[in-house]
């Protein structure tokens, strides 16, 4: 595997590398259609998967006649209350605890919510462990926007060029390597058919990363 030098940051995206929330996403999504009468379609997936709501909105506004506002209670509603059903990702959480062990900068970058995000974080005792937060309230434009990596790399302090990213979809990969970041992905079950040649590493988990890290 190629070696990535002069790292001083690393930055992770929440669902899908943090926590395993994709399917429950879509989950959520079904079965707010299905409350309102329709059907998701398979060629709507591409427009969800790695997206905020607030970017594929127009789209469903556009597609489907339905109350957007209506929708989006019922699929919010149903997303949290099976929070509890979503696995975390080990392997990401060991690596976090021994970044922050290390006093390694790290970040979390996401299209999703803060209050969301520091539900999901609190809950497994890491809320406090990050050097900068970035959501979607900080920005004005999401993934693949190079926006959220940008202001991050801000907010650390750090040049691009020395920060390396986490991602899971292909946007998300596009956003960083925008931005001017080192990318690993590491594809899961609801992204591995998605274009990761952007990346400059693909792996199947964070216990691969480590390794892969050499800090000045």
């Amino acid at each position: 595997m190629k070696q990535l030098l002069n790292t001083k940051a690393v930055i992770f995206d929440r669902d899908g590398v943090v926590i395993n929330t994709e399917g429950l996403v879509l989950d959520s999504i079904r079965y707010a259609f299905k409350e309102l009468g329709y059907s998701l379609q398979s060629d709507d997936i591409p427009y969800i998967t790695g997206r905020s709501f607030n970017v594929y909105k127009s789209y469903f506004q556009n597609k489907y006649d339905f109350d957007i506002d209506k929708y989006r209670k019922i699929q919010n509603d149903y997303f949290y209350e099976h929070l509890d059903e979503a696995e975390y990702f080990e392997h990401t959480l060991e690596l976090i605890k021994t970044l922050h062990n290390k006093k390694i900068p790290i970040a979390i970058t996401t299209s999703a919510g803060r209050d969301g995000t520091m539900l999901m974080l609190n809950k497994v005792g890491i809320g406090d462990v990050f050097n900068v937060i970035v959501t979607q309230e900080d920005c004005n434009s999401l993934k693949p926007d190079p926006e959220p990596y940008a202001l991050t790399a801000k907010n650390l302090g750090i040049e691009p060029k020395y920060c390396v990213a986490i991602e899971d979809t292909a946007l998300g990969v596009e956003s960083a390597k925008k931005a001017g970041m080192i990318c690993i992905a590491i594809p899961n079950e609801h992204t591995n058919h998605q274009d990761f040649s952007l990346a400059d590493v693909v792996v199947k988990s964070g216990k691969e990363v480590y390794k892969l890290l050499k800090f000045e």
